[in-house]
C-alpha cells in the first residue's frame, strides 16, 4: 500500500494530493476516433493512457449541479463498472452503449469524439491496465474540464469538484499498480463547452512508465 487519501477533497486540499494506496494504471486521450485493437495496447511515449472504453453523454438531472452528479452513481454501482465496447446502459429513461476510443493526442475529448457540444452532462472513460509484476511509487498525473473522479479498482481514489479549463498533469499522487488487470475509471462532468480529461502514468523521476499493457476489455 502507498498513499492513502480522502476520498472526496475539496479544491484546495487537493490540488495536488490525490491517489490511493492501493495500485493504478493510467489512461488518457484526447480528441477521439474509434479504437480497433483491443489488447496489448501501449501508453504514448510521454506516458498518457489513450485507450479508453467511453460512456456519453448522460444528462444531469435538473436542479442538480455537475459537482453533485460528480459524487452522486450515474450509473448504479459505478466504482465497479467494468465494461467492454457493446455493453450496453439504460440511464434516465436512454440506451446508452460503451465504445472504444482512442485519443489523438495527450487527452481525450467527448466532444470532438460524440461530433456534437454537450452541456451540463457526466461521462465514463473507462481503461484496463495489466503489469507483470506490483509497481510501487508509481505516479499518476490526472487533468479534467470540468470536474473529475477516479476509481481504481473499485476503490474512490480521487475527485475535483470545481470546474476548470484542462491542465494537463494538474494533479498528481502515488500509486502502486498490482499484478494482473487494474481498472481504472475515470469519470468527468461538463459545465458547458469543452469537455475534457488526461491521465499518465510516470516513474517517481519523472519518466514515462514502461512494461503496462493497456486493455480495452477486463
Amino acid at each position: 500500500m502507498s498513499y492513502a487519501m480522502t476520498p472526496v477533497l475539496s479544491q484546495i486540499t487537493f490540488m495536488k494530493t490525490f491517489l490511493t494506496s492501493i495500485g493504478v494504471a493510467a489512461l488518457l486521450g484526447s480528441s477521439l476516433i474509434s479504437a480497433t485493437a483491443a489488447d496489448s495496447l501501449r501508453t504514448d511515449a510521454e506516458g498518457y493512457i489513450r485507450d479508453w472504453v467511453m460512456l456519453a453523454p448522460i444528462a444531469i438531472r435538473d436542479g442538480e449541479t455537475c459537482a453533485d452528479a460528480l459524487l452522486k452513481d450515474q450509473i448504479p454501482n459505478e466504482a465497479a463498472l467494468r465494461p467492454k465496447a457493446g455493453d450496453k446502459v439504460k440511464v434516465g429513461g436512454k440506451e446508452l452503449t460503451w465504445r472504444n476510443v482512442t485519443a489523438a493526442t495527450n487527452y481525450f475529448d467527448f466532444n470532438e469524439t460524440l461530433k456534437s457540444i454537450n452541456d451540463h452532462v457526466a461521462g465514463y472513460m473507462v481503461t484496463y491496465v495489466e503489469c507483470d509484476v506490483d509497481t510501487p511509487d508509481v505516479v499518476m498525473a490526472v487533468a479534467s474540464n470540468d470536474q473529475g473522479r477516479i476509481y481504481f479498482n473499485g476503490v474512490d481514489i480521487y475527485a475535483f469538484t470545481e470546474p476548470r479549463p484542462l491542465m494537463l498533469d494538474a494533479d498528481k499522487g502515488k500509486v502502486t499498480l498490482k499484478k494482473g488487470t487494474n481498472v481504472i475509471v475515470f469519470k468527468v462532468t461538463n459545465e458547458q463547452n469543452s469537455w475534457q480529461g488526461a491521465m499518465r502514468l510516470m516513474t517517481k523521476s519523472g519518466a514515462p512508465l514502461k512494461n503496462i499493457r493497456i486493455k480495452l476489455q477486463p
